[in-house]
């Protein structure tokens, strides 16, 4: 379904409902992760291409890549200043620039520095011996540092409860609407850039003959668990053959797991000490681990009901579920939204986006539709062979990111499916 909102010779489409893995919003009719989505051709196109160069000539998340510029530009100027400032050999002259251990050569020569001395601090992984050595560690430092906002935006976007409440405050206003979508554009980033900064500090440490450091020093071997995690982390929600030999369970299982391990890994990868020219890790991701956990906690059991007396309605086409929802329920959001439904008689550990409608005549009553068409709701097609009342999970509701269309005097819908009901 289309939502657009109309003006005198000018269509702007601000909602769809076609499958695509960039949409959290899904049809009444479809739920989004049915293991049999079908990508449009333009998405399909988009992540091929994605690039680079895309993501800075793009218009979008002006503010994300502001913010980008400004961590590369902090890490440049604390790396490329004189020690104790910066990392940069005080008796260096200019034009000859170099990162040693001037306490101890032997540190140097393992590529590795060891701050004011310290025989029992940190082995940092950042010498640069020359010019090349130097370009890499700069090229790898500002990989890590914009990824910062992008991990953040990478948690945030996924804690729907905090997302709930902060739509009903004034900080809506300059908020993204559509949340899935700035994950989905902060998790492509990230997938290329983990590459970018493991490829040149290798390229470093290879050239300076230290690559030793990938297995022995603990920048590298956090370094490596963390990019393997994000692979498995990425691919299977990116590659369209993956998406189809996989089942939406499995890669979500995947996705969740291993982005705490790469979180976790990444906790490790530097030390607090290295503040102020690093050593943020463990701040950040320590904060965004925890508050993701304490969100999800509280949907869990704050935002997750069991309707009883569901109501089962079979048609040709699909199954139409009405469920009587709690006052809490109502007051969370009180029109429109989706939801995540579980129904333990087809399977305990599924649960499943649906667009969430009211009741024309009853305000408490909350309608999902489920068109015939996915693995799952094959399944619940199949085991309902008549009109009947099951208990069912519902799990929401959640802002939807099309909500923006009451906004508009003048909206034009195209449906498909039911209809326009």
């Amino acid at each position: 379904m289309y939502i657009s909102h109309a003006q005198p010779h000018h269509f702007d489409v601000i909602a769809s409902s076609e499958p695509t893995s960039d949409t959290v919003e899904v049809s009444p009719s479809k739920s989004f992760d049915d293991d049999n989505m079908v990508m449009h051709p333009a998405k399909q196109h988009s992540h091929r291409s994605y690039s680079f160069g895309r993501y800075f000539k793009s218009t979008r998340y002006k503010g994300l890549k502001m913010a980008q510029l400004l961590c590369a530009i902090y890490i440049l100027v604390m790396t490329f200043r004189y020690y104790p400032n910066g990392l940069i050999d005080p008796s260096a002259p200019l034009g000859q620039w170099r990162i040693v251990d001037v306490w101890n050569p032997e540190n140097t020569a393992a590529g590795v520095i060891q701050l004011e001395g310290d025989p029992l601090g940190p082995k940092r992984a950042v010498v640069a011996k020359d010019r090349i050595s130097l370009v890499c560690l700069a090229i790898s430092r500002i990989s890590a540092f914009t990824m910062y906002p992008c991990i953040f935006l990478v948690f945030m976007t996924k804690c729907k409860a905090t997302i709930n409440f902060l739509m009903t405050t004034p900080f809506s206003l300059y908020m993204v609407h559509d949340q899935h979508e700035l994950h989905s554009f902060c998790g492509k980033f990230l997938a290329i850039d983990v590459w970018v900064h493991t490829f040149f500090h290798c390229l470093r440490w290879g050239v300076q003959g230290n690559i030793d450091l990938l297995w022995t020093n603990i920048t590298g071997i956090t370094g490596l668990v963390a990019l393997l995690a994000c692979v498995l982390v990425c691919l299977p929600m990116m590659v369209q053959k993956l998406m189809q030999l996989m089942s939406y369970e499995v890669r979500k299982f995947l996705h969740i797991t291993f982005f705490y391990i790469f979180a976790v890994a990444m906790c490790y990868h530097n030390k607090t000490s290295a503040w102020p020219n690093g050593g943020y890790n463990q701040v950040m991701l320590g904060f965004c681990i925890v508050y993701y956990t304490l969100d999800a906690a509280y949907v869990i059991f704050f935002m997750t009901e069991m309707i009883e007396t569901t109501v089962f309605n079979v048609l040709p086409s699909g199954v139409q579920m009405t469920l009587a929802v709690s006052d809490n329920f109502q007051k969370a959001y009180a029109q429109g939204g989706y939801g995540y439904v579980c129904l333990p008689w087809v399977s305990k550990n599924q649960w499943h986006a649906f667009s969430l409608f009211e009741h024309p005549s009853n305000p408490n009553l909350r309608q999902v539709f489920m068109l015939n068409v996915g693995n799952w709701t094959k399944e619940v097609h199949a085991q309902l062979q008549r009109n009947t009342v099951r208990p069912a999970w519902i799990q929401g509701p959640f802002v939807s990111p099309y909500n923006n269309a009451l906004a508009f005097d003048n909206t034009i819908c195209v449906a498909t499916g039911i209809g326009i009901t």
